[in-house]
């Protein structure tokens, strides 16, 4: 047994990876980290008394070149006595479509097709190809592009069905144990290109740190990983208890409790942010956007702040939320009259002439009935502005539209959609909220009409 395999194997025992008669199923791209890694576990697959197969993505992007390497797939499949599958998927159009890099849209699709496959063909295992070289280059990315603990924590060793049997070893020595025993791989020419992000780490920066600094570079940063993902780990268990205390997620937005995340640790507190964000929004905001968040908190209501990947934050009165940024959608005012109807954003707002008085009002806030004995003009519909006053159904006086948003506790996010029905320029509904007195049904009326929200 060579100094390699007996590297590999003794990887996958301490970290349990496979389990005797494991269904594994080897993603395999024809390259030399893939390949090696089929030779091993068919090598050693009596030793595991596993079941191996292989699956290939053609990502269509080389042409004639990934077709070939998908031929080149099958074919050692098939010798080596392995079950093959294989799929074409159009990367570059996917990546168009979700205006991401080709890479990440290669990676998207790839996980997605080994979830289906596993799921359809009751594997086991996936097996990946990833070594300490592709983490070395994982974590310095992540590292430069600030996506903290977790990004630097780097590639595990198994998550889910996946696992890594040969993360510890460097592509350096796996290419030399090929060359040396006349195996075939292919060599991605796009590998070779400086004009992805990986591929420039991988042939400049790299090779520069292992000759100037540190021969054993990506060994040194595979078990500094570890220990970064250890860490990780511990804190999330740590945090996730305080999460409901701290977030109210909703489907499109993120409820910060104010009172409670000011008690949090300073230490904590951008980690805390961060995990949350990510979670809800699949996003990675930069590191000023969790200062200006931390600092907007301590705010007073109405605040508001653009963060980066089409986010903002708003401070409400005992909350500050984190959305999508959306434009503002106009509203411009609407003649309306009895049998008349128009949507509202999500809802449908209607007048109707009623047949009779209602002998009893329902506690339904959407929906209203007005004395039209009256009212010859046609109403409109329009958002409230500065300045509109109305006298609410039940009390005293006037009041500023402001005044009374404030005192239902509507959230400042969702005051300046709120729309107001108007007769001659008097506020008769504030839509949702409360009537005027002064267009209540009275003993006298003789005519009513229905408002209606819904």
């Amino acid at each position: 047994m060579e100094k390699i395999e007996q590297k590999a194997l003794r990887f996958i025992e301490e970290n349990n990876l496979i389990t005797k008669g494991d269904k594994i199923l080897v993603a395999l791209s024809g390259g030399p980290d893939s390949v090696f890694l089929l030779h091993l576990l068919k090598k050693y697959g009596r030793k595991f008394r596993i079941e191996l197969s292989t699956i290939h993505i053609n990502h269509m992007i080389r042409g004639k070149s990934a077709n070939e390497d998908e031929e080149f797939c099958k074919e050692l499949s098939l010798n080596l006595g392995v079950k093959f599958f294989s799929l074409r998927r159009n990367v570059k159009n996917q990546s168009k479509k979700k205006r991401i890099s080709v890479e990440e849209a290669g990676r998207i699709i790839r996980y997605a097709e080994f979830d289906k496959a596993v799921k359809k063909f009751g594997i086991d295992k996936l097996a990946t190809a990833h070594n300490c070289s592709d983490n070395a280059e994982t974590v310095l990315l992540n590292l430069i592009k600030g996506t903290g603990l977790k990004g630097i924590s780097g590639i595990p060793v198994k998550r889910g069905y996946i696992i890594r049997p040969i993360l510890n070893l460097k592509k350096d020595e796996i290419r030399e144990y090929l060359n040396r025993h006349g195996i075939e791989y292919r060599t991605d020419e796009s590998n070779l290109s400086r004009n992805y992000e990986r591929n420039f780490l991988r042939l400049n920066v790299i090779p520069l740190i292992k000759e100037k600094l540190n021969p054993d570079f990506e060994i040194s940063l595979l078990k500094e990983s570890e220990i970064f993902r250890n860490v990780s780990t511990y804190i999330d268990n740590k945090i996730n208890a305080e999460a409901d205390k701290l977030f109210e997620p909703s489907v499109h937005e993120l409820k910060i409790n104010s009172a409670s995340f000011k008690k949090v640790d300073d230490e904590l507190k951008s980690y805390l942010l961060k995990s949350a964000i990510e979670e809800k929004f699949k996003v990675q905001l930069e590191f000023k956007d969790f200062k200006n968040i931390i600092s907007l908190l301590k705010k007073e209501p109405g605040k508001k702040i653009n963060l980066s990947n089409n986010l903002t934050a708003f401070n409400e009165r005992e909350s500050t939320i984190i959305s999508r940024m959306k434009p503002a959608e106009e509203f411009n005012p609407v003649s309306l009259s009895a049998g008349d109807e128009i949507k509202t954003g999500e809802k449908v707002f209607s007048i109707r002439l009623s047949d009779k008085v209602p002998g009893k009002f329902l506690r339904n806030k959407l929906k209203e009935y007005i004395t039209a004995d009256k009212l010859n003009e046609n109403f409109v519909l329009r958002r409230w502005k500065t300045g509109d006053r109305f006298f609410p159904f039940g009390f005293k006086g006037s009041k500023k539209i402001s005044d009374f948003l404030n005192e239902q506790k509507i959230p400042s996010s969702k005051k300046k959609e709120q729309l107001v029905l108007t007769y001659r320029g008097q506020i008769v509904w504030v839509l949702g909220l409360r009537l005027d007195d002064r267009f209540k049904i009275t003993n006298n009326t003789k005519k009513v009409l229905e408002l209606c929200l819904k």
